[in-house]
């Protein structure tokens, strides 16, 4: 559910900013160095570090953003890749980490894109479709054409094969990105997740502006996503997606499945407005007086 309290989510949902830093290899001792020195850095949340084909990189939460601008200072001088990403005030958050009661819920419709706001339309609802997790035979029949890795059972429920190897854009080329997690009833629930999981992210990759995604997990049945975008637009589109559509309701459904979640987005400086505002209209100019001046 839509809100703009974040206090009881965990550390990561609370952070306000977020800078991303990308060093070649040739860089290594220099990013160990700046690793090293993050952890004491003013206004430290959380990090994680990442390496892509040639590439080493950091994603370190602040819980402000003049915290974030002074990290990202230092990490300038040792590589010229670098992107500061700020929390828009609006996300998501349910139950157990819910600051207006313990709820779960989706909400009723998507956030509006950047169109749909400057038009003062909302987002379509997210109730429809509605839709069971696919069964293996259906998830093998849409990634089958190539596309997509092909999924395949396993004793844990659903994998993917590996995608074919691509040229990863950069990571700072995003300026947009969510960050969430759900703590899930347990073992079962986790089993039953991969069965819509692996198809999402399949679906996710060949997606105009999608960057690149990876994932955390926190004992005992915490997930958490990270995913980049080219442009909120983009990150939004996914977010409209209906296996997305069918995760969110599945996990929002009492709590059989889940019993806490939060979303929260992050946004490069003039990127897009905030959930669901349309920008001011622009004023038109004066008319003209009669004597020359304005009214």
């Amino acid at each position: 559910m839509r809100t703009t309290d974040f206090s009881q989510t965990p550390r990561q949902g609370r952070a306000e900013a977020i800078v991303i830093g990308e060093f070649g290899l040739h860089a290594a001792a220099v990013s160990r160095r700046s690793l090293g020195e993050l952890r004491r850095a003013e206004g430290y949340v959380w990090h994680r570090g990442f390496r892509r084909q040639s590439i080493r990189g950091v994603i370190a939460l602040f819980s402000s953003q003049e915290s974030a601008e002074l990290y990202r200072g230092q990490l300038q001088r040792a590589s010229g890749h670098t992107r500061l990403l700020v929390a828009d005030p609006n996300g998501y958050s349910n139950g157990v980490w819910r600051a207006e009661g313990n709820v779960m819920a989706h909400i009723p419709t998507f956030t509006p894109t950047s169109v749909e706001a400057g038009h003062g339309t909302p987002g379509p609802p997210v109730a429809h479709p509605t839709a069971a997790a696919p069964a293996t035979s259906a998830i093998n029949r849409h990634t089958e054409n190539g596309r997509y890795p092909r999924a395949k059972q396993t004793v844990f429920g659903i994998s993917m094969g590996k995608a074919p190897a691509e040229t990863a854009r950069a990571v700072t080329d995003a300026r947009a990105m969510f960050i969430g997690a759900t703590k899930y009833r347990g073992p079962r629930a986790l089993v039953q997740l991969s069965r819509t999981w692996y198809p999402m992210v399949a679906r996710m990759q060949p997606l105009r502006g999608y960057i690149w995604h990876t994932v955390y997990w926190e004992p005992p049945f915490t997930l958490g996503t990270l995913a980049f975008f080219a442009t909120r637009d983009d990150l939004l589109s996914f977010a409209r997606l209906p296996a997305h559509r069918t995760l969110m309701q599945w996990i929002t459904r009492d709590t059989r499945n889940g019993t806490g979640g939060y979303i929260r987005l992050h946004l490069a400086a003039g990127e897009a407005p905030g959930d669901g505002t349309a920008p001011p209209p622009t004023p038109p100019p004066p008319a003209p007086r009669a004597d020359g001046g304005a009214r």
